[in-house]
């Protein structure tokens, strides 16, 4: 017995010499778990491909209903469905997080968004993502939100979000708020470009501070209102010019959200958080046909 426990004692000694020489010489080795782990992020992860729903208006009026608005009713069925097959939802954070420092995501990971900020989500989706304990990103045309937080007009056909309902919103742990420009999201013969398109002959530097005005603007609100800053940019009609990508970086943004109809594929590349594509789920199609169909072309 003796001479077993110096052999195992010898040979514990020996391993730690290696380890002291191996640590001097190279340094701590890799988390080998968090680079191959399939939810745990890294260079070495396997892509995750994640349906990303894309909400607008949420009205109790069907005659109101289209391609950008649906009933309570439909949005509680989307929810009860994706809870049922299995899906858990996540934020912008939380594919930062996996990204950047490998933290797990669920094993069925879906986004639930909603862009311009309608004062509809608070008050016919937000108690239904409160009572099934779900999360989602809206991302807020800013100067409406101070306009309506002036105004306090709570209509539920065209209001938009207050602050003091941003806040409450924020504060229940559930919805993240991200930027939609602070007075860019225009289109049509009226405005001057659409979304944070390029103007035709605009000069690039002419283009790049336009929006860094308008965009730093809605931040510096946001700061002002929440002590938040948004963390995403999303943008306004999908319009997008590679242009934009230096000032929405120089500004802090880590990632962006676009409306390109297929599902989102995350890696351990930072890269892929830029122009995250949606879904739009339209009145007439439901959350579970829309994504059943993109999970049958994979």
């Amino acid at each position: 017995m003796k001479g077993n426990f110096r052999f195992a004692a010898l040979l514990a000694i020996t391993a730690g010499v290696v380890w002291g020489v191996w640590y001097a010489e190279f340094g701590a080795p890799p988390d080998i778990r968090a680079a191959v782990s399939p939810t745990g992020g890294g260079d070495m992860a396997e892509p995750i491909d994640i349906p990303v729903l894309m909400y607008h208006s949420i009205n109790s009026r069907e005659s109101r209903t289209g391609d950008y608005v649906i009933t309570p009713k439909a949005f509680r069925k989307d929810l009860e469905w994706l809870r049922d097959a299995g899906y858990q939802t996540v934020v912008v954070q939380d594919l930062l997080n996996y990204v950047e420092e490998g933290v797990p995501l669920p094993e069925k990971p879906v986004m639930i968004t909603f862009d311009d900020g309608y004062y509809n989500n608070y008050l016919n989706a937000f108690p239904i993502l409160k009572e099934m304990g779900m999360k989602a990103v809206i991302s807020i045309i800013v100067s409406e939100t101070d306009k309506y937080s002036e105004l306090q007009e709570d209509r539920e056909n065209y209001s938009h979000l207050t602050w003091e309902q941003i806040r409450e919103m924020m504060d229940s742990g559930l919805i993240e708020f991200q930027n939609h420009s602070y007075g860019l999201h225009k289109n049509g013969k009226q405005a001057a470009r659409k979304g944070i398109g390029k103007k035709p002959g605009e000069s690039t530097e002419a283009y790049q501070q336009a929006i860094r005005e308008d965009v730093e603007k809605g931040q510096a609100r946001f700061v002002e209102m929440t002590g938040y800053a948004p963390i995403a940019f999303t943008y306004p009609f999908g319009t997008v010019s590679e242009d934009s990508y230096p000032v929405l970086e120089e500004l802090g943004f880590r990632a962006t959200l676009d409306a390109q109809g297929k599902l989102f594929r995350l890696t351990g590349d930072p890269a892929c958080l830029r122009r995250i594509p949606r879904y739009n789920r339209p009145w007439g199609k439901t959350a579970q046909q829309i994504i059943e169909k993109a999970t049958k072309k994979k």
